[in-house]
């Protein structure tokens, strides 16, 4: 028998399970809010490379991961990679995941690494070594800022063949711009991966 459950952003009762949760694992949404995260994968053209992307950034993706972390709700680590997991693990197999760093601060206010705990059930070797040369956050930041970015990734891990830059969301795409390039001379491949983007011209 199902356990007692409820949804961690709704508090709803979960009261149906998909055979996925039932015989896999369980999924801490309610079936309305995973309707509400709707996969709409996107292959997004950057300057020199492709970002893949799951979901687009909406209302309740954005609620979602404001609950997350800037409410400090840890326990919704799991809920943003519970359909795409096993995917993402097929898709970037023997590449070295490598995720976006979070300013000290933010990591401090949190208690957590957000990116990480989203990221940490996922079958891949990890590279730490990316760095900001300036503690930044995007949050509240004009789009000349936000450029700022890009220039401000540096890259001290070992050299790997496959190396896969993992972020929670592109919005102009300097991050992610700066990381790709910080990173490609000490790997034979890079890839890049969202999970939510924004419907956005990306600047650089």
């Amino acid at each position: 028998q199902q356990p007692f459950m409820r949804c961690l952003y709704c508090d709803k009762e979960i009261e149906k399970y998909t055979l996925r949760s039932l015989f896999l694992r369980p999924d801490e949404l309610c079936p309305e809010c995973r309707r509400k995260l709707k996969i709409k994968r996107k292959i997004i053209q950057a300057d020199g490379f492709e970002v893949e992307s799951f979901y687009d950034y909406d209302g309740f993706f954005k609620s979602l991961l404001l609950q997350y972390k800037e409410c400090h709700d840890e326990a919704l680590k799991d809920v943003f990679l519970y359909d795409v997991k096993e995917y993402i693990e097929l898709r970037y197999h023997g590449y070295h995941l490598l995720c976006i760093p979070s300013s000290r601060r933010k990591i401090a206010e949190r208690g957590f690494d957000h990116l990480k705990e989203m990221f940490r059930t996922v079958q891949m070797r990890r590279l730490e070594g990316l760095f900001m040369k300036e503690e930044m956050s995007q949050e509240g930041k004009d789009l000349t800022a936000r450029r700022q970015m890009r220039n401000n990734f540096l890259y001290k891990g070992p050299f790997a063949d496959k190396i896969l830059i993992v972020d929670d969301v592109i919005t102009t795409g300097s991050t992610l711009k700066g990381a790709f390039e910080a990173v490609s001379g000490h790997a034979k491949k890079v890839k890049v991966l969202s999970l939510a983007y924004k419907n956005i011209t990306l600047h650089y």
